[in-house]
């Protein structure tokens, strides 16, 4: 057996849900079978990836307790193979599959998302927050509509139940409350601020205004689309607060097509 079959054929035991006998592995100097010794490789191989989804959503697992949080995370693990060579990206289609697992019981797949949101926010790409300053001196020289662009960490999570609250019962060791359906749904903004993610419900209004914001719209577009969505607001002003709240928080990004105005914003 020559290099590649080997390793195709090591694959393919490690991978099928029952541990199976190779002619190729010798029993050990200590009496251990062949399969004996494949099975230390093919239990180890669940049990790391099991503890990354223990890690990432560990909210999660709180909330459903050990024993069936691992008998999900060994459904997961079996159906679900590794396919990234970065580890903490393993987990990305957990929370539809708790979804489709638990279909009576969607606040587990919307926690999950949550703690998948978090940890990405955490590790996710850096870029050049913009200030105050920063978009006092682009409104002044730039020529056309102004583009504000999201930091990379930037996410929204749209919840049906009183998920936020069970997040932050874990969160403070107590009991998570009753789950209840929300009346209306709410969207919970998550973004990275400095080196900890941070996470936020949005009132509609500010949701409607992130979404134009994500879609790439003008500023003067978004006031447009946000009178005619809200008549009943005062947009001018619950805008200005809105845009003062996101430089406070570090959501927005210098955009790349504004890369002649931040050069002469460096210089200034």
């Amino acid at each position: 057996m020559n290099l590649k079959d080997l390793q195709t054929n090591f694959q393919h035991i490690l991978l099928d849900a029952e541990c199976i006998d190779a002619g190729w592995v010798g029993k050990s100097t200590r009496g251990l079978s062949s399969q004996d010794r494949l099975g230390i490789y093919h239990n180890a191989y669940r049990m790391r990836l099991i503890d990354v989804l223990l890690d990432t959503f560990e909210h999660t697992a709180i909330y459903l307790g050990d024993d069936w949080f691992h008998q999900l995370a060994a459904a997961y693990v079996q159906s679900h193979h590794s396919t990234c060579s970065n580890i903490g990206l393993y987990g990305r289609e957990f929370p539809r599959f708790l979804a489709e697992q638990l279909a009576d019981d969607k606040e587990v797949s919307e926690l999950a998302l949550m703690d998948w949101k978090l940890r990405r926010a955490f590790d996710g790409a850096n870029s050049a927050v913009m200030t105050h300053d920063d978009l006092q001196h682009l409104a002044a020289v730039a020529s056309g509509g102004i583009r504000l662009q999201p930091v990379p960490t930037l996410s929204i999570s749209t919840q049906h139940f009183n998920t936020l609250d069970i997040w932050h019962a874990i969160n403070q060791d107590q009991q998570p409350p009753v789950v209840e359906r929300l009346p209306q749904t709410i969207d919970i903004l998550i973004w990275r601020k400095g080196h900890s993610p941070h996470f936020r419900s949005l009132a509609r209004i500010e949701s409607a205004a992130i979404a134009c914001v994500r879609s790439g719209d003008a500023l003067e577009a978004i006031g447009a689309a946000l009178e005619k969505d809200f008549p009943d607001v005062d947009v001018a002003t619950e805008f200005g607060v809105m845009l003062h709240r996101w430089l406070d928080d570090e959501i927005i990004s210098i955009a790349p097509q504004n890369v002649d105005v931040d050069a002469r914003l460096s210089v200034q």
